[in-house]
């Protein structure tokens, strides 16, 4: 069986301070780091030299750094799409989407339209990259995307967010203090604020769910 191979993909928003995201980055097969992301992570990287590549379009990295890079700095020209996604095509064009585990961090903090555009590439990227098990870390937890029916582990007393990208799509749910039985939320707002009863929930819905949950 082909190891799998765990995938940091390193955004520019707030270098992670939490131990979660932190153990992620430095346990990390490889990286691939987002161009203005690169001058806090060479930092960090000093002590524990991991693989990694720096991507984007060049337009916040000196031009000294990019050739000092050489042939870890690849550089795409193209507006049409941020940084963390030109990060996520680049590794899934290198590492297998089924035996790769994909974590973003340093995606949120710092301008709130960057944190939310982050947020909704979830979405895309499990359109984009079927059966890729992705995983968005902050300093106060994890995101996923859902769509179909998981279980999730969990604990007593855990906090749960869902948000809802497909307004009016029923979610169905189980294991949470306030029941999802068919609730179609209109707003992001509707679904959120939820606690864990025990050491799993399920959800299930045919929309686009953003999943969050607390670190224990």
């Amino acid at each position: 069986m082909e190891e799998r191979k765990h995938i940091v993909i390193l955004a520019a928003g707030d270098f992670p301070t939490h131990e979660v995201p932190l153990r992620a980055l430095r346990e990390a097969d490889f990286v691939v780091c987002c161009d203005s992301a690169y001058v806090q992570f060479s930092i960090f990287n000093s002590q524990f030299s991991i693989p990694f590549i720096v991507i984007g379009d060049g337009d916040s990295l000196p031009e000294a750094i990019k050739a000092e890079l050489g042939s870890k700095w690849v550089q795409v020209e193209e507006q049409d799409f941020n940084d963390l996604h030109k990060a996520m095509t680049w590794a899934t064009s290198q590492f297998s989407i089924l035996h790769s585990q994909f974590s973003i961090i340093g995606a949120t903090g710092r301008r709130e339209d960057h944190t939310l555009g982050n947020l909704a590439y979830l979405a895309t990227f499990a359109e984009e990259y079927p059966g890729a098990a992705i995983e968005l870390l902050t300093d106060y937890g994890r995101f996923v995307h859902l769509h179909g029916e998981r279980t999730f582990s969990s604990h007593a007393g855990q906090q749960v967010s869902i948000v809802s990208f497909t307004p009016d799509m029923p979610i169905y749910g189980s294991g949470l203090k306030w029941p999802l039985d068919g609730l179609r939320p209109r707003f992001w707002w509707q679904a959120t604020l939820n606690e864990a009863l025990g050491s799993q929930f399920t959800l299930r819905s045919d929309g686009s769910l953003l999943v969050f949950q607390t670190y224990p």
